[in-house]
């Protein structure tokens, strides 16, 4: 990574992780051009980017989002939530949303989308705004989650894998291999069936108050936010319930 690089190639990259609209695809040119300006991504990985981006500008527009629905809504396994690859529907995930809200509200960000605190293309919109040291060093707390999803995505033959093989290769560190190889055999990131997307969509409502901080409310650091997704991605998803 070169030290003129800034948080802006995360940024991009969660744009390109959101919901496939059409201005996603014609802003192709300006994103393969920050990518290659910051550098902070080898040229194998900015190739694979633009051949996403291609994919995107190529096919059907509903086609693309259909298959984007299917793979990160339908699959709970495969969300782009990451509390919910942690706690799944406890307590600790609604009190951990809190904490991310908190902080991203500290550095000026609001969240003005529909989804919660610890949606990924929000999360990096956040690391972007953070000098870059200490975006990649959050980056990492959440590495492991997002190797997992990648890795399913794999599974899947999604074109969206690229975009986690980017996430990491901008990490400092490797995923836990053992880890990530336990959370794959648990959840290989398969299609769910009706169901259990029936019962998936029961399990919306089980979701409780956040509890009270143990310190009294006060704001964490992210990395202890972070360092909440350091336990075995299989056990807790088993212990939540959570479904491929």
């Amino acid at each position: 990574m070169k030290t003129s690089a800034t948080g802006k190639t995360l940024k991009a990259i969660g744009f390109l992780l959101a919901y496939p609209q059409g201005y996603i695809r014609e802003a192709a040119p300006e994103i393969n051009a920050l990518l290659q300006r910051e550098s902070w991504l080898s040229e194998c990985v900015r190739v694979d980017i633009k051949g996403f981006m291609d994919y995107l500008g190529q096919e059907d527009l509903l086609d693309i989002q259909e298959a984007y629905v299917e793979l990160f809504d339908r699959t709970p396994s495969l969300s782009l939530h990451l509390f919910e690859h942690v706690h799944g529907d406890s307590r600790d995930r609604g009190q951990a949303m809190v904490e991310l809200d908190g902080l991203y509200r500290e550095i000026g960000l609001e969240n003005a989308s529909e989804h919660t605190p610890d949606y990924l293309p929000l999360f990096l919109e956040y690391l972007s705004l953070l000098p870059v040291e200490q975006a990649r060093a959050n980056l990492d707390g959440a590495l492991d989650v997002i190797a997992v999803i990648g890795e399913r995505l794999k599974k899947r033959g999604s074109r969206y894998a690229v975009l986690f093989d980017a996430l990491q290769e901008a990490s400092s560190r490797k995923p836990d291999e053992k880890k990530l190889q336990s959370a794959l055999a648990a959840h290989a990131g398969d299609m769910m069936s009706q169901a259990e997307m029936d019962a998936a969509w029961e399990d919306q409502f089980a979701l409780g108050e956040p509890s009270q901080a143990a310190d009294g409310g006060g704001c964490p650091k992210v990395q202890d936010i972070l360092a909440r997704m350091n336990a075995p991605l299989d056990e807790t998803d088993n212990k939540n319930g959570a479904r491929s």
